[in-house]
């Protein structure tokens, strides 16, 4: 099998945004192989003839060259999020850094045509309250956190390797849920914040697969109808959840949250398709449900 022919490589695979780009890529007729770690749930990705399920620790350097074995590209989603990734930091770097590293050097030796799509982050850039919108990505990477100092150095990684990459610096992903607010929110009252429909991503995700165009960095953000401030996002959430605005905890500093050129990600990508009207109605609903049960 040629490595143009062979499965995507989806790191991180059975995770949410995991689980459906999967989903999406195998109704497009490719073959998925999920790499996540032996404890997570594979229900439903078990079993099916366009799907291949290699359980592993992206630390481990045997586990990671048998993912890699064969195939066209890599998504490389697995990851330490916050707030997991800011209780350890050595932890933290073995994983989003060492097991970048691991995809990279098994990628270089076994699959050196392949292309590798890696999830940065847009708290890369640090905070840029005090400058002129929007953020674009030449703007300096300058981490005010573990995640985003990981990010830094697995980008670079990627981006000094021999392979063809792409790296895509994710905003804030907004999860049509019920949830519990954030405590504190990630941002102050008046900070810009643009956040990203969670299904946008996953279709940007998918649209790099096959994107004509390899070793650029985009920035995946909501675009214009998220363009909001930290204030608008948690009175609308407040009132999602028919819940009171009174004892809202905001960052004490701006976090690393702004507006962000997304112009080109948007014209290669086309995945702004999902409006914050949109993402507000979806809301509502779910909320709506929940209260009829």
């Amino acid at each position: 099998m040629s490595h143009a022919e062979g499965p995507i490589l989806v790191t991180g695979g059975a995770g949410s945004v995991g689980r459906m780009l999967v989903e999406k890529l195998v109704a497009d007729g490719k073959t998925v192989r999920i790499f996540d770690l032996p404890f997570m749930d594979f229900d439903g990705l078990e079993d099916r003839a366009s799907i291949e399920i290699v359980k592993g620790d992206i630390t481990d350097v045997g586990d990671v060259t048998k993912a890699i074995e064969g195939i066209s590209s890599v998504v490389h989603l697995a990851a330490l999020l916050p707030p997991t990734s800011e209780r350890d930091r050595d932890r933290t770097f073995g994983v989003n850094v060492g097991g970048t590293g691991n995809i990279i050097k098994a990628m270089e030796s076994g699959a050196p045509d392949a292309v590798l799509i890696f999830t940065s982050s847009i708290s890369t850039y640090g905070n840029t309250q005090d400058e002129e919108p929007p953020v674009k990505i030449d703007h300096a990477q300058s981490a005010i956190d573990i995640y985003a100092e990981s990010k830094i150095v697995g980008e670079r990684m990627v981006r000094e390797s021999s392979l063809k990459w792409i790296a895509m610096r994710i905003a804030g992903i907004a999860v049509p849920a019920f949830m519990e607010p954030p405590n504190p929110w990630p941002f102050v009252a008046g900070q810009r914040v643009e956040m990203v429909h969670r299904d946008d991503v996953v279709d940007a995700l998918f649209a790099s697969v096959d994107a004509s165009e390899t070793n650029k960095i985009f920035n995946i953000g909501g675009g214009a109808s998220w363009q909001l401030t930290g204030e608008d996002y948690v009175r609308d959430f407040y009132s999602f959840m028919g819940a009171p605005v009174e004892d809202v905890d905001y960052r004490e500093s701006p976090g690393w949250v702004d507006w962000y050129d997304t112009d080109e990600s948007q014209r290669i990508l086309q995945y702004q398709n999902r409006s914050y009207e949109l993402y507000s109605d979806e809301m509502r609903k779910i909320v709506e449900e929940l209260m009829a049960e």
